[in-house]
Formats: structure tokens, C-alpha cells, sequence
């Protein structure tokens, strides 16, 4: 994984009381297998040999969704009106 993809995987393990990221999985991708709208998804494999999905979420993406909808809703009165949309 990333630098920043290594970080967010180990703070996440050790939060969790986990351990490590090598106690926790015998490999881990390098690259990204997968890419989800808020996050990318790393190939990991499991001491007992169990292939495992590791999701990990962007970094800040909370906050660049919550700004997202604040623009939406200073948008979209201005949008109803222009286009004479009635939804009451």
C-alpha cells in the first residue's frame, strides 16, 4: 500500500489491539486491487492462508462529503428557483 494507505491500515489495527500489520497479515497487496468511491481496496492474506478484502478509506473524505452537501443545499434553492421546479 501506499505511505499514507500503510498509516491509516496500521493506526486502524492498533486502535482495534490487533497488533501489527505483519502479525495481522502474512502478505498485503503493494497496489490497490480495487478502487470504491471513498476508499481503495488492498489484497490481503490472513496467517491461516484466508484471502481478505482490506478496505481502506481515503484520507479527510468525511469532510470533503460534508462540504459537498453544504454546497448542495446553498445550490440547490437557487436551482429550483431557476429552473421553476415546485417538489412541495
Amino acid at each position: 500500500p501506499t505511505d499514507v494507505a500503510k498509516t491509516i491500515i496500521s493506526e486502524e489495527l492498533r486502535a482495534a489491539g490487533k497488533g501489527s500489520v505483519q502479525e495481522v497479515f502474512t502478505s498485503l497487496s503493494s497496489a490497490p486491487i480495487a478502487s470504491a468511491s471513498i476508499g481503495q481496496v488492498y489484497k490481503g492474506v490472513l496467517p491461516d492462508g484466508t484471502e481478505v478484502a482490506v478496505k481502506v478509506q481515503r484520507p479527510d473524505v468525511v469532510l470533503d462529503i460534508a462540504l459537498d452537501l453544504y454546497f448542495c443545499r446553498i445550490i440547490a434553492p437557487v436551482y429550483k428557483r431557476v429552473m421553476k421546479l415546485n417538489t412541495d
